[in-house]
């Protein structure tokens, strides 16, 4: 392949914003199929971006990276003479990362006004077809109009990492579930996870880290269930997930990972809502929320709910969820 310009990408954290920005990821190879893409994003994220084709360069960063540390790197990036930067962060990192890159650089600008307006106020200030991956876009400079296609987004697993995922469930055909989540609002009950995997007529394998407490109450009262939580890589639970029938689980990474792999979804929405970017975007999958005035309260679920019970949360019952399957 020659090479006629070297492009960086910037995205460090976390997992469903990394998925999400391989769309915009697909769009800048698009625009310069012969130029040398780098990516730069967190080292406990690197993994996800593996073996992805449109990425020639993956770099991982330290997230312990002191200030002095990042402007030496800085200069390291200037060295490198990119010809333009996509920072789809804008972060104190990435501001100090690309300040000497003596380049065009194409920088995110989140919609922090809309937000406050939408949270606070309930006043809808956001387009009606936003999304994240629009937002993402509309930074790209000239290489995107409006109105111009937003390719899914992507990850990419190998045929060996498939099969031994298989081998590792145990199991096929399955579903997974992701019950965790960062924020304890976006999480729908161990109960009802448990009465629904009652219901279900298909192997269950749950996916999550180690801290992810709901998935071992869940196990506790379903012991059927296949418990990986804390159990698999981050590449081992993508190849999990792309053999899996279906997913169902919060507004989370693996969720979203799952849909870059081609996998349907059932994504239980609560705090954060598609008004603000969050949800599905496969026209197999779908979103489960309720219409309730208060929602969404926040960006990430982070901000705790005024009530003694989180009505958006709870409000969602198991039909609600079962009728989204793909299956009887």
């Amino acid at each position: 392949m020659s090479i006629d310009q070297k492009i960086l990408i910037i995205r460090f954290s976390s997992i469903g914003d990394i998925v999400l920005a391989t769309s915009a990821l697909t769009t800048v190879r698009n625009a310069y199929p012969t130029a040398q893409i780098t990516f730069l994003t967190l080292d406990n994220f690197a993994p996800l971006l593996e073996f992805h084709p449109y990425i020639d360069r993956l770099i991982p960063l330290s997230k312990k990276m002191s200030v002095l540390n990042l402007w030496k790197f800085s200069e390291y990036i200037r060295k490198q003479k990119f010809s333009i930067i996509f920072d789809l962060h804008n972060s104190i990192r990435s501001n100090i990362i690309a300040s000497r890159a003596g380049c065009t650089v194409h920088q995110l600008r989140k919609p922090r006004w809309n937000r406050f307006l939408l949270f606070l106020f309930h006043q809808n200030e956001f387009d009606e077809n936003f999304s994240t991956r629009k937002m993402y876009h509309n930074h790209l400079g000239e290489i995107w109009q409006d109105g111009d296609e937003i390719p899914n987004t992507s990850l990419i697993v190998t045929e060996h990492e498939k099969s031994e995922a298989v081998k590792l469930v145990g199991q096929n055909p399955f579903i997974s579930i992701v019950p965790g989540a960062a924020w304890l609002q976006k999480q729908w009950t161990a109960k009802k996870y448990v009465e629904l995997i009652q219901n279900l007529k298909i192997p269950v394998v749950l996916l999550g880290a180690k801290k992810d407490i709901i998935c071992f109450q869940i196990k506790d009262k379903a012991p059927y269930v296949i418990n990986l939580a804390g159990k698999t890589s981050l590449r081992q639970a993508l190849a999990v997930l792309s053999n899996s029938s279906h997913v169902i689980g919060s507004d989370t990474g693996l969720t979203h990972a799952a849909e870059a792999l081609g996998i349907s979804v059932s994504m239980i929405l609560g705090p954060t809502s598609t008004e603000t970017g969050a949800g599905t975007h496969l026209p197999i999958s779908t979103n489960i929320q309720k219409s309730i005035w208060c929602r969404p309260c926040s960006q990430n679920g982070k901000r705790p709910c005024y009530r003694k019970t989180q009505i958006c949360m709870d409000s969602v019952s198991t039909s609600d969820v079962i009728q989204t399957l793909p299956f009887g």
